[in-house]
């Protein structure tokens, strides 16, 4: 909200973990290569405070939460990873670098469209560490 309010466009990009009530489905699909599968995922969105909030949906986010894990998204205990997180992030990540590309976003009365390939991406924790790795190796290559 702060880079929003100095006249930045600001998107937000995090696992759909649950139902947002405020989030709609944008209707926008991209594929991503995860280990050996193409898998699909889908983009939620809602915009707050100047940011437009985008939500990656796919079943491995959901079933973290409403299936038996009890609510615990990155690991059974403290200091136990489930073993499909490497997975779960990969996709997450080529999501977010998906995004600002293909989302069509028109929540602002300054901005509108997709976001393009003039963006700046912040990787904030280790599940978005690929981000920039990412990046270089399959979009800097490309001229992207």
């Amino acid at each position: 909200p702060a880079l929003a309010a100095r006249g930045h466009r600001v998107m937000t990009i995090s696992p759909r973990y649950d139902q947002y009530k405020d989030a709609w489905d944008t209707s926008v699909a991209v594929e991503v290569k995860v280990g050996d599968s193409i898998e699909i995922v889908r983009f939620f969105h809602c915009y707050k405070r100047g940011v437009d909030r985008v939500f990656v949906d796919h079943p491995m986010f959901l079933e973290k939460v409403w299936g038996k894990t009890g609510s615990k998204i990155y690991g059974p205990k403290a200091g136990l990873d489930y073993l499909d997180n490497e997975l779960r992030f990969s996709l997450l990540c080529q999501a977010a670098l998906e995004a600002p590309k293909v989302l069509n976003l028109n929540s602002s009365n300054y901005f509108s469209g997709p976001y393009g390939e003039d963006v700046l991406f912040i990787a904030n924790d280790w599940h978005t560490a690929l981000i920039p790795c990412y990046l270089k190796s399959m979009y800097q290559s490309r001229g992207i």
